[in-house]
């Protein structure tokens, strides 16, 4: 699929965040009835990642990333929990490999990926909503924030097939 624009992401991302609480659950339903396996995976990732009033944000931008995404490609594939376990070990994979290298590694491992990843403006949006209220001291982000990207991007490298 093509890399999806800044425009798009920023005018859907607004979109779904001034949304009423009623749409937004007819939004998530239409997710959980046409990729129920993400919706399956991200309240799973919830119940071990986050607690009580934190819970729905992954939801919330996971919903956000199949909107973007299904507008683009609206014959999109349904996601199997295969698709998304297969997605997730490279993903690992590819931490593990940054967590042995040393900093300048870490560096080029991430310069490479902002250079070959397909959809860096949605995973840049991913990020910049993950850091939100984190921005002045990115040092304080709790320690759940790179564990939240992984799956994160885990679904976005499923829906971007």
């Amino acid at each position: 699929m093509k890399t999806i624009s800044g425009k798009i992401i920023d005018r859907t991302w607004k979109r779904i965040n001034e949304t009423t609480g009623e749409d937004a659950q007819l939004r998530l339903d239409a997710m959980a009835k046409q990729q129920p396996f993400i919706v399956a995976y991200l309240m799973a990732v919830e119940e071990t990642l986050l607690a009580g009033e934190e819970r729905g944000h992954l939801l919330l931008i996971g919903l956000i990333l199949w909107e973007i995404v299904s507008t683009e490609n609206p014959h999109l594939r349904p996601i199997t929990m295969q698709d998304l376990e297969a997605a997730e070990q490279v993903n690992i994979k590819f931490l593990e490999e940054l967590e042995a290298g040393s900093e300048m590694d870490h560096m080029a491992g991430l310069e490479k990926l902002m250079a070959t990843y397909n959809q860096v403006p949605l995973l840049s949006a991913v990020i910049e909503a993950l850091m939100s209220g984190n921005e002045e001291e990115p040092e304080l982000a709790g320690d759940d924030i790179g564990l939240a990207l992984l799956h994160l991007k885990t679904i976005l490298d499923c829906l971007d097939q």
